[in-house]
């Protein structure tokens, strides 16, 4: 990939209903998603850094997972099947983390965590982890394992959660192509579930705030849920029923939070002077819109 801006076009790499994951067999997509990781990469790079697309040119002069100096290289390519060798190949190596779960490409073989596996395969792990965990999410960390011989993925954070995926044929519904987990990673950031954003210094963290892993920060809810289901429900109601305001505005102000006595940093007040007002006078069975500001304020 040699211009750089491309690093961010990856809509058509994405899995969707229209563009479906890997399931034939062929080994992993390795193009598919190492395009997706490296967006991932770049993300959170102009993220954390505070830098441009003007700037990615220097992300792609970082050398790869096997071009870095280690001394188990030639071992790890005899143990690891093509798809994941050509992967390793084509992907940046992260250095604020990649995703808000785990954190740098290590590749580790895991078949002793997975000691009930059979393995089919010659000389080579069947169980490898892809990406370590955080340390911060505690326990005996692992990540994103990749199994070799069915060619996917399943996030197990620590030792002590292995039993959530394994035996895998129990537990196919927690496994995924490769490129399905980082779709879903990449939807996070698009729907605001988790952010991306310079290191936060102590005097800026604000009560309740998300907690932050390199850029990456877990956020309590998230706009774009808010206002989906807000649609949900809009789109359900007689046309003749909905209210007359201006779905773009806040549902109630600062001023109006000041005026109830609401705390300047809490939930509910990030909340209210972020979501767009809904049309109806109930978002739920006996939870009333606070449509009426002076009402909301007499109430407190």
């Amino acid at each position: 990939m040699t211009n750089s801006r491309l690093l961010l076009d990856i809509d058509d790499a994405l899995v969707s209903d229209s563009s479906p994951a890997r399931t034939d067999g062929r080994g992993l997509d390795y193009e598919r998603c190492a395009r997706l990781h490296n967006y991932l990469v770049a993300y959170g790079w102009m993220a954390y850094h505070q830098r441009s697309a003007d700037d990615l040119d220097e992300l792609l002069a970082c050398p790869t997972f096997f071009e870095r100096q280690r001394d188990d290289s030639e071992v790890l390519r005899q143990r690891l099947d093509a798809g994941p060798i050509s992967y390793l190949d084509s992907i940046i190596m992260p250095d604020t983390g990649i995703s808000y779960w785990v954190e740098n490409v290590e590749v580790i073989p895991a078949d002793e965590l997975f000691f009930i596996e059979e393995n089919g395969l010659y000389d080579k792990e069947r169980f490898v982890i892809l990406y370590g965990s955080w340390f911060e999410h505690g326990g005996h960390r692992v990540g994103l394992v990749y199994d070799q011989q069915r060619h996917q993925v399943a996030m197990t954070l620590y030792q002590e959660n292995i039993d959530s995926v394994s035996p895998v044929e129990e537990h196919l519904d927690m496994w995924f192509p490769l490129e399905t987990m980082l779709t879903n990673w990449i939807y996070m950031l698009r729907i605001g579930k988790v952010a991306a954003g310079p290191e936060r210094v102590s005097n800026d963290e604000e009560p309740g705030a998300a907690d932050q892993l390199g850029p990456w920060m877990w956020q309590p809810y998230s706009l774009a849920q808010v206002d989906s289901n807000v649609a949900a429900i809009e789109a359900r109601m007689p046309s003749g029923s909905l209210l007359s305001v201006l779905p773009t505005t806040p549902l109630l102000t600062h001023a109006d939070l000041d005026a109830a006595s609401v705390p300047k940093n809490c939930f509910i007040r990030s909340a209210l002077t972020k979501v767009k007002t809904p049309r109806s006078k109930y978002i739920a069975l006996g939870l009333e819109v606070p449509h009426d500001a002076a009402r909301f304020i007499a109430r407190q």
